[in-house]
């Protein structure tokens, strides 16, 4: 937040709720003839609503100098968020932004705009296609010349580097272990795909494998689109001793099954202020 920026005391309650946190009690307890009425317009939710799509359309354009214009200077996070809108400028090309679902709550003040939303576009490096969905929350806050964008609760559609809770998925969740061959062995048909737009720009990630039985290796994903990483086969082999962490090869004693694959990935920055995030998946071999 900018320094000397005061914070709105109905902007500090709507952000309050869009945290999920209570408002002070004298705030709550103030007498009602003191404040002023919740209810607005429909023109007040069409206003916001249309500034919000003006942010989209610019975002789109990668017309940064028009965002700046529209976003709340108080807003938490504000230099990350412009910063993550000029990485999603170099890095992303023809950005198509669609937001449905989309239910408004206006007050005098202040709209809470919450959508489901999915982005479309094209990698700057070789034009793969990619595909982000996400719901998120809208907060926009009235001021002199307009409405403007103040806060971006759960998913942010905008920003790259301002945050993105990102998803692991594993499949099968279960191997029999007749279908390992001996070791060293082969590959196994084990589809890995981790989905973190703060990602984009990378040509690979790297996920945590920690076996049940002490195995540790490091599993290589390859990008196939900007923030998406893929790997359709992984080398898991059985073996009648203990395995070696490191070696590239997923050991499984044969001789202690059940056992446990675990695949860790840590998302350092979820959005919407949450602390880093350890997503985890398990697949049994029996």
């Amino acid at each position: 937040m900018p320094t000397g920026a005061p914070m709105r005391p109905a902007l500090a309650i709507a952000l309050l709720l869009l945290a999920g946190l209570p408002t002070a009690p004298a705030i709550a307890q103030a007498p009602a003839t003191e404040q002023k009425s919740q209810v607005a317009g429909f023109e007040d939710m069409k206003a916001a609503r249309n500034a919000l799509d003006e942010i989209i359309r610019a975002y789109e354009s990668g017309d940064i100098g028009t965002i700046q214009a529209r976003l709340d200077p108080a807003m938490i996070g504000y230099q990350r968020f412009l910063d993550g809108m000029r990485r999603d400028t170099g890095n992303l090309k023809q950005i198509r932004l669609h937001l449905f679902e989309a239910n408004v709550t206006a007050g005098p003040d202040v709209t809470m705009i919450q959508a489901a939303w999915e982005k479309r576009f094209f990698g700057v490096a070789d034009f793969t296609p990619g595909l982000f969905t996400g719901r998120s929350t809208f907060l926009m806050h009235r001021a002199r010349d307009g409405w403007r964008l103040a806060a971006v609760s759960g998913d942010n559609p905008f920003a790259s580097e301002a945050g993105a809770l990102a998803t692991l998925t594993v499949m099968p969740s279960a191997l029999p272990l007749v279908s390992l061959a001996p070791c060293p062995g082969g590959v196994v048909p084990l589809g890995i795909e981790l989905v973190d737009p703060d990602l984009a720009g990378l040509a690979s990630v790297t996920v945590e494998l920690a076996t049940s039985q002490g195995d540790r290796e490091g599993i290589v994903l390859t990008a196939v689109s900007p923030g998406r990483f893929r790997r359709p086969t992984l080398p898991v082999c059985r073996e009648f001793i203990a395995p070696v962490p490191g070696s590239s090869i997923v050991e499984v004693n044969a001789a202690a099954v059940p056992a446990t694959l675990t695949f860790r990935h840590v998302d350092a920055n979820p959005g919407a202020n949450r602390p880093p995030a350890t997503l985890m998946r398990s697949v049994v071999i029996r």
